[in-house]
C-alpha cells in the first residue's frame, strides 16, 4: 500500500460535514472472455447536497485508493471504446436506494477515517462516518476493485 498524497487528503477532508445526496456506483465490466464475465466497482461517487461530488476509485496499480474531484464519464467510455471496443464497459447505477445506502443518504459525513502509519495516511481504505450507529467502509482488492461494506467498530 502507499500513502495518500496532501492532494488526495484535502479531497478526503473536503467530504467532512456535508450532507449525502445520492451515491453513483461505476462498474467496470469485462466481457472479454463470454464464458467467465468480469463486473467490479471501479468508482463510487458521493454527491452531497452543495452540488459538490467526491469520486473514490482504484489507482492505476490497483493496490491503493484514489480520490478524485471530478468524474467524466463520457470521457471514460470514449477511452475505453476507442482501447477495447465493446469489450470492456463502465456502467452507471445509481445505488442510493440500495441496503447499502439508504439509512445514509440525507445524513451528514461527521469524518472519514483512515488507516495510519506513523504521520502517514495509508490508501488501503476509508471510513466514512456517520455517526453513532452508521459507518461504512470503502477498500480496496487487487482482483475485485472496490470493497463497500458496513463498518463495525
Amino acid at each position: 500500500m502507499q500513502n495518500f498524497t496532501d492532494e488526495q487528503l484535502k479531497n478526503i477532508t473536503s467530504a467532512e460535514g456535508k450532507v449525502l445526496q445520492k451515491v453513483v456506483i461505476y462498474f467496470w465490466v469485462n466481457r472479454f472472455n463470454p464464458e467467465a464475465h468480469v463486473d467490479l466497482i471501479d468508482n463510487v461517487e458521493l454527491f452531497f447536497t452543495d452540488d459538490t461530488s467526491l469520486v473514490i476509485t482504484c489507482n492505476e496499480d490497483s493496490d491503493g485508493i484514489n480520490i478524485l474531484n471530478d468524474f467524466n464519464l463520457a470521457e471514460e467510455k470514449a477511452l475505453l471504446k476507442a482501447e477495447f471496443g465493446d469489450k470492456i464497459k463502465i456502467i452507471p447505477i445509481d445505488a442510493s436506494t440500495t441496503k447499502m445506502w439508504t439509512d445514509v443518504i440525507g445524513e451528514t459525513i461527521l469524518s472519514i477515517d483512515l488507516s495510519k502509519d506513523g504521520d502517514n495516511y495509508i490508501n488501503d481504505a476509508i471510513i466514512l462516518n456517520f455517526g453513532i450507529k452508521e459507518k461504512r467502509t470503502i477498500g480496496i482488492s487487487p482482483s475485485d476493485g472496490l470493497i463497500i461494506d458496513y463498518w463495525e467498530d
